[in-house]
């Protein structure tokens, strides 16, 4: 039996904003949610019913402690979201790829010299680049950066290769918890314990920024020492990226402005967030909490531990349909045949069977005779679905499969399988025409 009923998924498809027509009227289907997922309708409300504040917290008037709410509540819905010990624990900033620049001029100055940093070929450049400019800036050090490479066969990191890198020198290990190309889910917690056993003191960065929209992320039960996501890959907006890190990392020597707060997680925060965007994270969080609700009628959320559970209930939700539009994708809907039967159609990452429980519904291919962005237009002019074609900001990635570009469909729970059939149908189409485009 389906996860989502056709009832329920009518009333999730009702809860987002443009989830079957764009903004200026148009039908489509959205399939680029790998750039930024569909915002939640109570999330933009809350967007609108912020955005007149015009003071930050710290205050002695209404407004100010408004704010100072609005922030305390954040805290918590994200620590509730990936299970953090403490709403001490996180932090704000600007974006992802701010916060990880950030970590990187906070954690390279404390650690060892001639220590290793591993980064994963699996990984948008936005969690390669900081580690390796910023151990170029501190030469001093002679610090040494090496990459780990993934399995073509699954998308995920090989633990082998990663084995083989590790030692007592390695003082940090950066990886996403998904890559935003393959699709697949790394083992974090499999990660985790190979530090612990070959590099116990070496630090463990995720970038979870394609994950987080995808399934639960525990950061208590990973092991990770810091992980990154962005509010607009998880249902809400754009400006604003959520952090969480131990207290190894957050006492770091760290920039701030010498009046700004001297305690974490304040200390790490630059400047004050616009209060409307502090806001929209904890309707995410009741939203999921309201899923894990319906598609499991035991939970309740009376008290906070039991809403947290419910929000975990939630996630698990949508990994398990998620899970039916990747079998959909790969094998097809009905009598239409699925990417991996279409001939010419190139997929990258995990499409085998027994190995597509590790993937998310994100599809990155190619199609002979046509470039990605001949097929971006086409089944845009054609079709009506937006996907998107480029590097994906992931050109490591790109490197080790061979390839400079690819097409990328990526999906989410509020997409649906007649969808992934008009997809694969159009798809079909546009393989079969023989005239070339490159």
């Amino acid at each position: 039996m389906a996860i989502f009923s056709p009832r329920m998924m009518r009333a999730i498809r009702s809860r987002f904003w443009y989830v079957a027509e764009d903004g200026g009227g148009r039908k489509r289907i959205f399939f680029d949610n790998a750039a930024g997922s569909l915002v939640l309708k109570r999330a933009h409300a809350a967007i609108e019913r912020y955005s007149r504040l015009s003071s930050y917290g710290g205050g002695y008037f209404p407004d100010a402690s408004v704010v100072d709410h609005l922030m305390e509540h954040a805290r918590r819905s994200v620590a509730m979201l990936l299970n953090a010990p403490s709403p001490a624990s996180i932090f704000t900033g600007e974006s992802a790829t701010a916060v990880l620049k950030r970590l990187a001029e906070a954690i390279l100055p404390s650690l060892p010299d001639r220590c290793t940093l591993i980064v994963s070929a699996a990984d948008h450049n936005a969690n390669i680049d900081p580690w390796r400019r910023t151990a170029e800036q501190l030469a001093n050090k002679r610090l040494r950066v090496k990459q780990v490479t993934f399995s073509r066969a699954t998308g995920t990191i090989d633990l082998d290769h990663l084995e083989s890198l590790l030692d007592e020198r390695v003082g940090l290990v950066a990886v996403s918890h998904a890559s935003n190309v393959l699709g697949a889910e790394n083992p974090i917690a499999e990660i985790r314990h190979l530090l612990d056993q070959k590099a116990p003191e070496a630090l463990l960065i995720v970038d979870g920024v394609h994950f987080i929209p995808h399934g639960p992320a525990d950061v208590q039960a990973l092991g990770v020492d810091a992980y990154v996501f962005s509010s607009y890959k998880v249902f809400a907006q754009r400006g604003i990226c959520f952090a969480y890190a131990n207290d190894r990392i957050l006492q770091l020597p760290h920039y701030k402005l010498a009046p700004a707060p001297d305690v974490p997680p304040e200390s790490w925060e630059w400047g004050f967030r616009n209060p409307a965007d502090l806001a929209p994270i904890t309707e995410v969080v009741q939203y999921l909490a309201w899923l894990g609700q319906q598609c499991f009628p035991s939970a309740s959320a009376k008290d906070p531990r039991e809403l947290g559970h419910c929000v975990r209930l939630g996630q698990t939700a949508i990994r398990q349909y998620e899970h039916e539009l990747v079998r959909a994708m790969l094998d097809g809907v009905g009598h239409t045949p699925g990417l991996r039967a279409i001939g010419g159609v190139t997929i990258y990452g995990a499409q085998h069977p027994t190995t597509i429980h590790l993937k998310e519904p994100t599809f990155s291919f190619n199609i002979t005779g046509w470039s990605s962005g001949d097929v971006e237009k086409i089944l845009w002019d054609r079709y009506r679905i937006a996907v998107r074609a480029g590097d994906h900001y992931a050109r490591e990635t790109l490197h080790h499969l061979g390839i400079t570009d690819c097409v990328r469909a990526s999906l989410a729970h509020y997409n649906t399988l007649e969808e992934v059939e008009k997809f694969l149908i159009a798809i079909q189409h546009i393989a079969r025409h023989d005239q070339r485009r490159e």
